[in-house]
């Protein structure tokens, strides 16, 4: 019967001391609190830098959009200059023949 009765206070003290967490299992858990601190402050560094990036490649299309626009109106306006150049100059050629005749006679 004495076997029994170290049994059953062996397994009385290990409820005893279970209930306590060990310095092993604190550790652990303080580790685990610093860990998903960290995780955290790492997802929301993730999401901002991904908005970051959102809001900067909408710039970038806005701006190549930008500049595609301005660019069509410069090769327009271009044209028309040109064009408005060679109009005066057919006209400033004419003028130029039209005096050399009336010179000539």
């Amino acid at each position: 019967m004495t076997g029994k009765k170290g049994k059953k206070s062996k397994s009385v003290s290990r409820k005893s001391t279970s209930d306590q967490p060990s310095e092993r299992e604190v550790v652990a858990r303080i580790e685990l609190e610093k860990l998903n601190e960290e995780l955290q402050s790492v997802k929301s560094e993730v999401e901002r830098l991904r908005k970051e990036n959102e809001w900067l490649k909408d710039e970038a299309n806005r701006t190549k959009m930008e500049s595609h626009e301005y660019l069509q109106y410069m090769s327009r306006k271009t044209q028309k200059r040109q064009s408005t150049i060679a109009t005066l100059n057919e006209k400033n050629e004419k003028r130029t023949r039209s005096y050399k005749t009336l010179n000539v006679k």
